[in-house]
């Protein structure tokens, strides 16, 4: 049996013991940011933006798809305050996603909401960096003919038709991003249809921008669009991105398990605390909420 890496007791244990003080290193379990009746915030690993904040459902769920009315609305507390942290802080405004009843290994398969601050984009921006996304991942082709040769590996098939013209599709379809943005609407709206799906994706611009496939993309899919974002609306960010990248050609930025970018975890939990310790009105109807740093 799998453990719950997202599991509620692994990080209100860790901070326990901690006694809620701010770490100065990161580990899996020490990242718990603050705590409402049905959720906890923890900065997510690999943080290539500060602010990227992970909201994680206390029990043991598989999306949050299958919440209801009254803990949707929970949620939708969580993510205006932190949106306006984002404005506060970073002058960005919040992009939330998520892969729901994604099967995952490793206890990923708990239901977990990721937010990030982003710079702002429209319909048009999102459908181009999606269909550059989905070529990436040579997403809906089976087999291809190259050079008169067949390859239906998808790793093969990615690399050709990324550097090369000269290849035609013989099975399949390279997808894109109108032919798989089957669903229209927020979570609360569309919850469902989705969950009658094996699996889907979810991703919410400050509600402008909104884009939901039940197509499997990849567990990453929503960190790669952010980071494709910011290459297109952030200046500042991709020449450090294109830095790191150009010191290590086999690394992702936005695959956490390739750079865990400590520093940006460690201020994002500091400044995100600071922020709502001053920002939390206490008699207002805030859930129990509960910071767990000092």
């Amino acid at each position: 049996m799998s453990i719950d890496v997202l599991s509620w007791d692994l990080f209100n244990d860790n901070a326990i013991k901690r006694s809620d003080i701010i770490p100065d290193k990161v580990n899996l379990e020490n990242r718990l940011i603050f705590e409402t009746k049905n959720f906890f915030a923890v900065c997510g690993l690999g943080a290539f933006i500060k602010g990227y904040t992970v909201i994680i459902t206390k029990d043991y769920l598989n999306s949050f798809a299958i919440l209801d009315e009254d803990i949707l609305a929970e949620f939708n507390w969580i993510t205006d305050k932190i949106n306006n942290f984002y404005k506060a802080k970073y002058n960005k405004e919040i992009a939330t996603f998520e892969h729901g009843m994604c099967s995952c290994a490793g206890g990923l398969d708990h239901a977990h909401m990721h937010t990030i601050p982003s710079p702002t984009f429209n319909k048009n921006d999102l459908k181009k960096i999606i269909n550059k996304i989905l070529k990436t991942r040579a997403a809906g082709i089976n087999k291809i003919l190259f050079n008169n040769n067949e390859f239906d590996n998808v790793h093969d098939i990615s690399t050709i038709i990324n550097f090369n013209s000269d290849y035609k599709i013989i099975d399949g379809k390279l997808l894109e991003y109108d032919d798989i943005n089957e669903f229209r609407g927020k979570i609360d709206t569309i919850k469902h249809e989705i969950i009658k799906k094996e699996q889907y994706i979810y991703f919410n611009f400050n509600n402008n921008q909104i884009f939901t496939t039940n197509h499997y993309l990849g567990t990453q899919f929503g960190r790669e669009l952010m980071y494709e974002i910011y290459l297109n609306k952030d200046e500042e960010k991709k020449k450090y991105f294109s830095s790191l990248t150009r010191s290590n050609l086999n690394k992702f930025i936005w695959r956490w398990q390739d750079y865990s970018f400590e520093d940006n975890i460690l201020s994002t939990i500091k400044e995100m605390s600071d922020y709502l310790k001053d920002n939390i009105n206490p008699e207002e109807d805030n859930f129990d909420f509960k910071l767990r740093v000092k």
